[in-house]
């Protein structure tokens, strides 16, 4: 049951003293008349016009003295707009607290919605809106208010997406400080910012939220002290849409920075708090390391240390670390022992509630019997297990279920034309989906290759299909086949998709007494390797070796949020392995 009026009214005509709608209706008196000289509402200003059709969405107690302040002259933003109608939005929910929430939201949504548009939408707010405070009826709020409004109001004239469930996947909306926390994050974050000394921690599987936990404590802190001087260290897939999220909820100033780890070293600034995402592809000292990532090293002042970790402790008060031990997919990344031994004394916090995988709540079983499942199969013979957040009693049925709604399942032959076929089916019935198949590094790629479209790398019949064209922000490529490109695992650690497949190569085999390992000479990646004098006759490197490729295929394993299916890549004694070792048959 919607819960709100709105009307739709014309700008000149409130330029020139007078109230009309577009309808060309004159309103002077009146229930309306009175709420908009005194009533808590929401208003969206747009131009219907021009190329590039401005969008300005506010909040106020008085619409028609707002309206007056935004065309006194001093705001440029409405100087140069050439708005021509204003929605104005009333609500029995509306106060305050409501306000924010759904200027913040709309702003949110309005700003993903225009990524898909066809025609450019400029929303030109400078920020997203004031903070948001919880509040008693904010569920009813966006169920009776914000959903039916965009969806039976503002779309199709006003919006392009049909339903805010198509928009929910986009990173933008997903990782936004808008996104009501858990209990459990809530508690992080709370600890977090009454003990600002302490560093910190934050364990959790790949999708119990560890990047949500970010935006909104970076969020907290800015908000509680605006001079406060705080770094986001993240990947470079991921720096763009990070920056994206602080600019639209207004929080980037001077005392922010948004960067890559090494960037962030070459500044050599200090800040109050680094806040480290994927913390378990912090760089370290290495031969096989980039050149520019080794050279900070070369400085006099971390010339001692041998990694960015050791770095960051030198810049930074405090230091928040997101990691998952199962994510660490080159040598060239800090490794375990280094990890531990660093944060020794930092206290560590636990993520347990799984976000991504959204399995049927008409099954007996749930997503956290998925991941459970996924770690016995890679790392059961490891010892790696006893690191993580693993329950032994996971219930093998999710991967038994035969219904056409199944969340996992796999096929028997044609794994490239079997998964592609299944992902595309999907796209057809759900064109806002974002699917696609990923495999290891079993096929070769070389620099040479560059974005050519014609240098294909996996062939099976007549279908040739090549890896992705670029790793940074992928999943948004403007390729023409990017949807059909095979993804790798440095091309989406850290990111959701809807329907994933994923193509188990013979870089991961059995050995004698039933243990995978992995086999080098079927893995292609070079920065991915250790020297062969380093590899061969040492135990210890040929066992972190395996893990490095254990974890790339829990990374590929781990994206898909509506449903799996797996191809084997010229292995099928893993499938063989899989059945067994998870009781399929």
């Amino acid at each position: 049951m919607a819960k709100y009026n709105y009307t739709i009214l014309d700008v000149d005509s409130l330029k020139s003293g007078n109230i009309l709608t577009t309808g060309g209706k004159e309103i002077t008196e009146g229930a309306l008349y009175n709420k908009l000289h005194s009533a808590d509402v929401i208003y969206i200003y747009r131009e219907t016009t021009g190329k590039t059709k401005k969008v300005y969405i506010g909040q106020t107690t008085n619409f028609l003295n707002r309206n007056k302040q935004h065309y006194s002259g001093n705001e440029e933003k409405f100087n140069q707009a050439n708005f021509s109608e204003v929605m104005v939005v009333f609500s029995e929910y509306f106060n305050r607290s409501a306000l924010d929430d759904v200027e913040q939201q709309l702003i949110t949504y309005f700003i993903a919605d225009s990524s898909q548009a066809n025609y450019d939408k400029e929303i030109i707010n400078l920020t997203g809106g004031n903070s948001v405070n919880e509040y008693r009826e904010r569920e009813l709020v966006a169920s009776r208010v914000i959903l039916p409004l965009w969806e039976q109001v503002l779309y199709p004239d006003w919006v392009n997406t049909k339903t805010i469930d198509a928009l929910r996947s986009q990173e933008l909306v997903k990782y936004s400080p808008i996104k009501k926390l858990t209990e459990e994050q809530q508690a992080i974050i709370t600890d977090i910012m009454e003990h600002e000394s302490v560093n910190y921690v934050i364990n959790g599987d790949a999708g119990t939220g560890k990047t949500v936990l970010l935006t909104h404590l970076v969020a907290k802190f800015l908000e509680t002290n605006p001079n406060k001087r705080v770094a986001v260290v993240v990947q470079p897939n991921w720096k763009d849409t990070a920056k994206s999220i602080f600019d639209v909820y207004g929080l980037s100033n001077s005392n922010l920075f948004v960067g890559t780890p090494t960037t962030f070293i070459n500044q050599a600034e200090y800040f109050d708090t680094i806040i480290v995402d994927e913390a378990h592809k912090i760089p370290r000292k290495h031969y096989n390391q980039q050149q520019s990532v080794n050279k900070v090293y070369e400085k006099e002042e971390f010339i001692d240390c041998d990694s960015h970790l050791e770095i960051f402790q030198k810049l930074g008060h405090q230091i928040v670390l997101m990691y998952d031990v199962l994510q660490v997919i080159r040598p060239t990344n800090i490794t375990r022992i280094q990890f531990r031994e660093l944060t020794k004394g930092y206290k560590q916090k636990y993520l347990t509630t799984q976000f991504r995988i959204q399995g049927s709540n008409q099954k007996n079983f749930t997503s956290e019997d998925y991941i459970n499942g996924i770690k016995y199969l890679l790392y059961k013979d490891t010892g790696l297990l006893e690191y993580t957040n693993f329950d032994k009693n996971f219930n093998r049925d999710v991967f038994r279920d035969k219904s056409e709604d199944a969340y996992f399942g796999y096929f028997t032959d044609q794994p490239l034309h079997n998964l592609v076929n299944w992902v595309e089916e999907d796209r057809n019935f759900y064109p806002e989906h974002v699917n696609r198949v990923l495999g290891g590094l079993v096929e070769d790629w070389k620099q040479a290759d560059g974005k050519n479209p014609e240098i294909t790398h996996w062939h099976e019949g007549d279908l040739k299909l090549r890896w992705n064209s670029t790793q940074n922000n992928w999943i948004h490529s403007k390729d023409v086949d990017a949807e059909d490109q095979v993804g790798s695992v440095f091309a989406v650690q850290g990111i959701d998709l809807n329907k994933v497949g994923v193509l188990i190569g013979n870089d991961l085999q059995i050995d004698s007494q039933g243990r995978l390992y992995a086999n080098p000479a079927n893995f292609f990646n070079v920065k991915g390797k250790f020297k062969k004098a380093e590899y061969e006759g040492n135990p210890e490197i040929q066992k972190e070796f395996t893990l490095l490729v254990l974890n790339i295929y829990y990374v590929l394993l781990t994206r898909g949020v509506d449903g799996i299916r797996l191809g084997f890549w010229k292995n099928d004694a893993f499938r063989k392995y899989m059945e067994d070792t998870l009781d399929i048959k």
